[in-house]
């Protein structure tokens, strides 16, 4: 099946996305943070809400959190500070946590598409096959556009990106900007609530979600994920540990969006780290120098399935 991706565009209809890849995108440099992976909606309408919006509006120099001390460079050099006192990532390759080979035995969740849920305070929404597993796993961060219009995204992409058996929590970038604490709490309640794969854990994080992103899958829980992409970023950080510390390899990789400084800084991190970064890293595919390229979102999306920590 295929269909044309001027319609997808168009209608909101990625139910036919089966001939997206490789296609250029109808939006341009200053396209519209409501278009493409930010709303998949009106890249023909030409409206105005830029990237530098996003810009402003994904990264908040002032936001604290109760979690681990972490500062993350904005393009702008400025800085966005977490203060967190329970780091979860083990620097002991000795005793990988979670444990490699294993699974997380959580049970009683069942199907869901989209669903509202609560962890504590924080508000995510969640994307499930049902019972069974174990199953892989993969935090969202949202863009400006929300979480709402993030999970309908990925409800219309994931089975043609090879994610079809994925559990999906997916938070808001705006509401959670700066909070990486607020992924490892949801992370934790999703991994009781269904079978979840040691190692086949993944972090996407989208333009306002950037920060966050940074200091979840880089800081905090940094052995918990197989895989990270950071994608239509506005900020840079460097992972803490490398993977000898870390006793695996992580995959990583970054979506730049237009903002190919940060993403080099990213991915060269990465690198320093000895993180598996696959070609093209930093991603520079269709749809990477336009912020909210639709083209750049199933990319990320079609790089994680098949990854693993072993």
């Amino acid at each position: 099946m295929s269909f044309r991706f001027g319609r997808l565009v168009r209608q909101f209809v990625w139910v036919s996305v089966f001939a997206i890849v490789g296609c250029n995108a109808d939006a341009g440099e200053g396209a519209d943070e409501q278009a493409g992976t930010e709303s998949i909606t009106a890249s023909e309408s030409g409206g105005d809400t830029s990237a530098d919006e996003d810009t402003t509006t994904g990264v908040d120099t002032t936001t604290t959190t109760d979690d681990t001390t972490t500062d993350t460079t904005t393009t702008d050099g400025t800085t966005s500070t977490t203060d967190d006192t329970t780091t979860e990532t083990t620097g002991d390759g000795d005793g990988l946590d979670p444990p490699a080979g294993q699974s997380s035995g959580g049970n009683g969740g069942g199907a869901a598409a989209g669903t509202v849920e609560q962890a504590g305070n924080i508000t995510y929404s969640l994307i499930a096959p049902g019972s069974g597993g174990p199953y892989p796993l993969m935090i969202v961060y949202s863009g400006v556009e929300g979480g709402a219009a993030m999970t309908s995204n990925i409800l219309m992409v994931k089975e043609f990106v090879g994610a079809g058996n994925f559990v999906f929590a997916i938070l808001d970038g705006v509401t959670y900007n700066g909070n990486g604490a607020a992924g490892a709490t949801v992370l934790d309640a999703v991994r009781t609530l269904y079978d979840i794969d040691n190692d086949r854990t993944y972090l996407l994080s989208e333009s306002a979600g950037t920060t966050a992103g940074l200091q979840l899958g880089l800081n905090l829980r940094q052995s918990w994920f197989a895989a990270y992409w950071a994608n239509d970023i506005n900020a840079n950080a460097a992972p803490t540990l490398d993977a000898a510390q870390l006793g695996f390899q992580p995959y990583g990789n970054a979506g730049p969006g237009g903002d190919f400084a940060d993403a080099n800084a990213i991915v060269g991190a990465m690198q320093a780290a000895d993180y598996r970064t696959p070609p093209p890293a930093p991603y520079d595919g269709p749809g990477a120098g336009t912020h909210g390229d639709p083209n750049q979102f199933i990319a990320a999306m079609q790089w994680f399935p098949g990854k693993t920590r072993q």
